[in-house]
C-alpha cells in the first residue's frame, strides 16, 4: 500500500511492512484417512494424539479395550497400538515434538528470537504453552498457538526485553487473525468497512521493524519506541500476510469504517472533513482495503 499524499489521512509507510511466514495452505482439508473405523478417531489421528501426550498413551497401554470404549477408538487399532514397545513410542514422540516445536519457532519468528534475549526460562515458558495445542497445522491452530504464547509472555518477569517480546508475539499473531478473518464473506457496498481479513493495530514501538531486527539478531537495547499504528491485511485463499505503518488519523478514519457509519460519520468519528475523509476512503477502496458505495 502507497502513500498518496504525505499531508491527508491516507498516509502508509511502505518503508515499515512485513510479511509472514507461510502457515500452510489457505483452507486446506486434513487428509482423509481409510482406515477410519465407525465409531471415532482414526488410527492416524489416535497416533498424531499419542505422539504429543504421554498420559493418553499410558492410559492406553494400561488397558486397551477399555480405551477404545471411551475414546471411541476401533479396538483392533487400539490393541495394535497399545503393542508398540515404548522406546519406539518414545523415539516418535521426540521426534514429533521437535518438528512441531520448529513449527511453533518459524511461524512466531521475532517472538521466539526475543525469549532467547530474555532469558531465564523465556523460551522454554512459550514452547510449553504452545504445544500444549494439540494442532499447530493451519491460520486457525496458530492463531490459537499465538494466544498461548500470549498468554505465557504476560506472565514473564517485566523488563525492556519482554515489553518488547510481548508486542511482538501481538503481531505476529494477527498475521493468523487476519487469515482467519479473511475467509469470511465481504460486505455488500455500502457504508465503509474494512473488508475480511484486514485488521488495525497500535503498539507501543514500530513493531514491524522491530520483528524484523529482532529476527536479524540485533540486541534488545537497539529496538526502537515509539507508539506506532498498523493494518494487517490478508486475503482468501492465500496464505500471504503484509502488515503496513499507517498515520494515526488514517487508523481513526478506518477504525470507524463498520459497515454502519456513513462515510461524514467515519469522518467526523476520525476528526476530519468529510472531503478529505472522502479522498482517503476512495484511495483504501481502491486498494481493496475496505469496501464503499461513494454516496453511502
Amino acid at each position: 500500500m502507497t502513500a498518496d499524499t504525505a499531508s491527508t489521512a491516507d498516509t502508509a509507510d511502505t518503508a515499515d511492512t512485513a510479511d509472514a511466514p507461510d502457515s500452510g495452505r489457505a483452507g486446506a482439508a486434513p487428509p482423509r484417512d481409510r482406515a477410519r473405523g465407525e465409531r471415532g478417531l482414526t488410527a492416524q489421528e489416535l497416533l498424531a494424539r499419542l505422539l504429543i501426550d504421554p498420559g493418553l498413551a499410558e492410559e492406553l497401554r494400561a488397558g486397551p479395550a477399555g480405551f477404545a470404549r471411551r475414546h471411541g477408538v476401533d479396538p483392533g487399532v487400539a490393541e495394535a497400538l497399545a503393542a508398540v514397545p515404548v522406546p519406539g513410542m518414545r523415539l516418535a514422540r521426540g521426534i514429533t515434538r521437535g518438528k512441531r516445536q520448529h513449527r511453533v519457532v518459524t511461524s512466531f519468528p521475532g517472538t521466539f528470537a526475543l525469549a532467547a534475549a530474555a532469558g531465564e526460562g523465556a523460551e522454554d515458558a512459550l514452547i510449553a504453552a504452545a504445544l500444549a495445542r494439540p494442532s499447530l497445522v493451519g491460520p486457525a491452530d496458530l492463531l490459537a498457538a499465538g494466544e498461548e504464547l500470549r498468554r505465557a509472555a504476560a506472565g514473564l518477569p517485566g523488563g525492556p526485553t519482554t515489553d518488547a517480546l510481548r508486542e511482538v508475539a501481538a503481531f505476529e499473531t494477527l498475521w493468523y487473525r487476519a487469515q482467519v478473518r479473511a475467509a469470511g464473506p465481504a460486505a455488500a457496498p455500502g457504508p465503509p468497512a474494512l473488508r475480511p481479513g484486514v485488521v488495525l493495530a497500535v503498539f507501543d514501538r514500530p513493531v514491524a521493524e522491530v520483528q524484523r531486527l529482532a529476527v536479524a539478531g540485533h540486541p534488545p537495547e537497539d529496538l526502537p519506541t515509539g507508539v506506532t499504528h498498523y493494518l494487517v491485511r490478508a486475503e482468501a485463499g492465500s496464505t500471504r500476510v503484509r502488515s503496513h505503518r499507517v498515520s494515526p488519523v488514517l487508523a481513526a478514519l478506518l477504525g470507524a469504517c463498520d459497515g454502519e457509519r456513513t462515510a461524514a460519520g467515519a469522518a467526523g468519528q476520525a476528526g476530519l472533513e468529510p472531503a478529505e475523509a472522502e479522498r482517503a476512503l476512495r484511495s483504501m477502496a481502491a486498494k481493496a482495503i475496505l469496501t464503499w458505495a461513494p454516496g453511502t
